[in-house]
């Protein structure tokens, strides 16, 4: 599975606020109700926004105004106090982003306490999307905010994780249908134990950071390290003119070679034609793939090379626009004609869960639609199939992958979506 967003819950997974939330209802509780009430009836209350929570508890409803500002200030001033942010979360939530992976917040706290609390402990500012309580009218265990976080996001549920401390967070998880994940790793969390189980409880953040590393398809470092040596050889190559600098820019590019070589086992001869004898300042390469609807099914051909099928299209070509290319690329590839419709996504293919590839690669997808000719293998092609999107065949991952494919079915079922970007 490919990984496409992350989404937190806040207190008790990314702040270390759960103590001090609770220690302003006891406060306010107190002062308003005369009693002291112990953490685990605070805790029971837990759901609905610090300013329902306060409506619902006061025994005299006129004074919910003031006590509601008496929370905020008091759980503020707490802030200030000396709660402070975990730096190790904070460098885990810039991992995923750096990676082209979406992050998103579903919190059951005010819009409020949220930004109180987020501001003074100083969090990156990495969010897509951030869905508070104030934003759902069914709060955690009901899934509404997941699924609001998600069409913000434009993720589907497939591609998307779930963290929370609570039992409400896993088993709004669970019924969003989304993996769902217990974090443990704060001094309070809501819950120890949990009806509905989670995939796996993280006792640590560097657990979890671990776990998506291996599992969010990433692109590999050393193949990346390789691509960014071969990008400055190029380029140096190009410009450089003392003849020292030139030794320098072809030992980088021996190097590339050398990683790439020692990874993938790829004879070190072919690895120096296909990818390190490029001239020119180095920049990404286009692959233009064209997107066809037919009956609510999609387009796909057979590639000769691996026997596996992919959406028409290749390299673009010098000389011909994204659509002209999309077009072409039809015509050749399976024997219809076609007029392009509308640009769809521009995908960076190192965060699409593609096979490791010498080259950084700039996917653009464009819509088309039949205008003549008949089906036909073309040079390169030898099927041409129209396929509904629960009944893919096997597909060519270097070209396009399943994520990809499903992608694309959004546009035919939401018409109205913008167009894409990495």
């Amino acid at each position: 599975m490919k990984v496409q967003a992350v989404l937190f819950d806040y207190d008790g997974t990314l702040a270390d606020t759960l103590g001090l939330s609770i220690r302003a209802f006891q406060t306010v509780f107190e002062r308003y109700n005369r009693a002291r009430l112990p953490h685990e009836e605070i805790i029971a209350m837990f759901g609905p926004t610090e300013e329902e929570i306060v409506r619902v508890g006061l025994l005299e409803p006129a004074a919910a105004a003031q006590a509601i500002e008496d929370y905020y200030q008091v759980y503020e001033e707490g802030h200030r106090a000396g709660i402070s942010a975990d730096s190790e979360i904070a460098r885990m939530l810039q991992e995923p982003r750096s990676k082209g992976i979406r992050l998103g917040v579903v919190t059951g706290k005010s819009r409020r306490a949220f930004e109180i609390s987020s501001q003074a402990l100083g969090l990156p500012d990495v969010w897509d999307a951030v869905v508070t309580g104030d934003d759902v009218d069914r709060p955690k265990p009901d899934p509404e905010g997941i699924h609001r976080a998600l069409r913000l996001l434009d993720v589907p549920k497939e591609h998307a994780l779930f963290l929370g401390d609570s039992a409400a967070d896993i088993e709004a998880g669970r019924r969003a249908g989304i993996r769902t994940f217990a974090v443990q790793w704060m001094n309070v969390s809501q819950s120890a134990l949990f009806g509905e189980p989670p995939e796996r409880i993280f006792t640590k953040v560097g657990e979890f950071k671990a776990w998506l590393e291996e599992n969010a398809n990433y692109e590999p470092k050393w193949l990346d390290w390789a691509k960014q040596i071969q990008a400055i050889a190029q380029s140096g190559l190009t410009y450089a003119r003392d003849v020292y600098d030139l030794e320098r820019y072809e030992a980088l590019r021996r190097l590339s070679v050398d990683i790439l070589h020692q990874y993938t086992g790829v004879g070190k001869e072919r690895i120096r034609l296909t990818f390190a004898s490029e001239t020119g300042y180095a920049t990404p390469k286009v692959d233009v793939r064209a997107v066809v609807f037919q009956e609510n099914r999609i387009l796909l051909v057979r590639e000769k090379s691996d026997g596996a099928w992919a959406l028409p299209g290749g390299w673009a070509d010098i000389g011909y626009s994204p659509a002209e290319v999309a077009v072409k690329e039809i015509r050749e590839e399976s024997g219809f004609d076609a007029a392009p419709v509308r640009l769809l996504a521009v995908l960076d293919k190192k965060f699409h869960g593609h096979p490791p590839e010498p080259y950084h690669i700039y996917k653009i997808f464009y819509e088309c639609r039949i205008t003549g000719g008949e089906a036909g293998g073309g040079v390169e092609t030898s099927e041409v199939g129209f396929f509904e999107e629960d009944a893919l065949p096997e597909l060519s991952l270097e070209r396009n992958t399943e994520a990809q494919i499903r992608m694309m079915f959004e546009w035919l079922r939401h018409p109205e979506k913008p167009a894409l970007g990495d």
